[in-house]
């Protein structure tokens, strides 16, 4: 599994944990949700956060592009951005809560592209610019 693969996958998974406490425990989750949310669109950036420490650590294969940002960093910023939009809407502007969908939506789809290295997010990633990584 690649470092990629892998932050995708604690991310989905912790977005579709955090939205079942919210929605079932306390609403108080939904703030995890939204840190997963701005540790995706900021790792987009700077090409780092706490997971990827530990991820580094397990020595696992980083994909990097030689110029530009690359599909997974796009991948990022879109999910990033698609998970604080939407819990940011529910739980600050009163929108329903089946926006929060979406952003169940957008776990999942980090979720299985860990498993089968493809989502969504990667063809408009790359229909929007962004490289492939070696």
């Amino acid at each position: 599994m690649t470092l990629n693969a892998a932050l995708r996958l604690l991310a989905g998974s912790v977005i579709l944990i955090s939205l079942a406490l919210g929605t079932y425990l306390n609403p108080a989750w939904y703030y995890l949700t939204g840190f997963v949310g701005l540790n995706l669109l900021q790792s987009a950036f700077t090409k780092w956060c706490p997971a990827m420490t530990i991820f580094r650590l397990l020595k696992l294969k980083e994909q990097t592009c030689a110029t530009g940002m690359s599909v997974h960093q796009g991948v990022h910023i879109i999910a990033g951005a698609a998970v604080l939009i939407t819990v940011a809407a529910f739980m600050f502007f009163a929108a329903p809560q089946w926006v929060l969908y979406i952003t169940a939506v957008v776990g999942a789809s980090l979720l299985q592209s860990a498993f089968t290295g493809w989502c969504p997010a990667f063809t408009v990633a790359s229909l929007l610019g962004f490289k492939k990584a070696a």
